[in-house]
């Protein structure tokens, strides 16, 4: 019997679908939930204690779940969400507390990288992706076309971007995590990119066109356009999602995309203009997935299924 590890929580839809999936397999699967670590989870890594191909790395004790697995015996983790460190509320010295948020992190992160098994994806991976514009700039290197960037706190930056493009300007987070918005006028105002003494921002290239998103698990490949109103798909609850079948050389991109990210699985964001390019603008190392597949029948989280449970060789 395999195993797989899922990082995420029962809560979360993607995750319990594909622990779900897996289990209706004959397969054994279980949440690691970094929020119960250290306080109820119990995690005994080994390193460097024994040699040869029975080598033991220790054991994962999980009293709620009724779990106790040996670490060895992970087959497979499928990296969800990532609740983040969680220091104890009870350290309530700020030194101490900062002492054991990198105690637990470098813990939590030694027993990951020890695990050599399937990840979709490894932390190499999402690390990689919390960096987005070097992603960006990794796609350039393999001569993918890719908006034009500018990462900036610098108010004079910034206009010369703007004047440069012709103000054909959006601006979003450096890391993610809100909606894409154009760039106007009002924002070059003086009070408004004083702003940026506070935190910098990343201004890109807009990419007039329609948005594609692929799929991509394994060598395979699901794409479908979202037809969408708004500047930022996400944001259209009513945006259509239709299949589309994708030309031969940008399926190759996206595995070329892919392979230079570390991504065996991804959701590929991509622009085609009206002139019939395809401009690259984001490898998402762990995407939602479910509204996609309910929309067009593609079978995503089946084959992702598929490859956790390919044995790596």
């Amino acid at each position: 019997m395999m195993t797989v590890m899922i990082l995420g929580a029962p809560e979360e839809a993607h995750a319990a679908y594909i622990l779900s999936k897996v289990q209706k397999r004959g397969q054994s699967a279980f949440f690691f939930d970094t929020r119960r670590f250290p306080s109820q989870i119990k995690l005994n890594v080994l390193a460097g204690n024994a040699s040869g191909p029975t080598q033991s790395l220790g054991f994962l004790e999980d009293t709620q779940a009724q779990l106790r697995i040996p670490l060895e015996d992970i087959n497979a983790v499928y990296w969800r969400y990532h609740y983040g460190i969680q220091t104890p509320p009870e350290i309530t010295d700020q030194f101490l507390a900062g002492m054991a948020h990198r105690e637990i992190e470098s813990a939590m992160g030694s027993f990951f990288r020890m695990l050599t098994c399937r990840w979709l994806n490894s932390p190499a991976a999402i690390a990689m992706h919390v960096f987005k514009p070097y992603q960006s700039h990794v796609m350039h290197q393999l001569g993918l076309r890719v908006p034009q960037t500018l990462i900036s706190n610098d108010p004079s930056g910034v206009q010369d971007f703007f004047d440069q493009l012709n103000g054909q300007v959006i601006y979003k987070p450096v890391r993610g995590g809100a909606h894409t918005q154009k760039l106007s006028g009002d924002d070059l105002s003086k009070d408004r990119l004083a702003e940026l003494a506070q935190a910098p921002v990343q201004f890109q290239e807009m990419i007039e066109g329609v948005d594609i998103r692929v799929y991509l698990i394994g060598e395979e490949t699901f794409a479908a356009e979202i037809r969408s109103s708004t500047l930022d798909f996400r944001g259209d609850p009513n945006a259509a999602i239709v299949p589309v079948t994708l030309p031969e050389d940008i399926r190759r991109q996206c595995r070329e995309a892919a392979d230079a990210l570390m991504l065996g699985y991804s959701g590929i964001d991509i622009r085609r203009t009206p002139e019939g390019d395809y401009v690259f603008l984001e490898c998402n190392p762990c995407p939602m997935f479910m509204h996609f597949e309910n929309m067009t029948g593609y079978p995503i989280s089946d084959r992702l299924v598929d490859l956790l449970l390919t044995p790596q060789s």
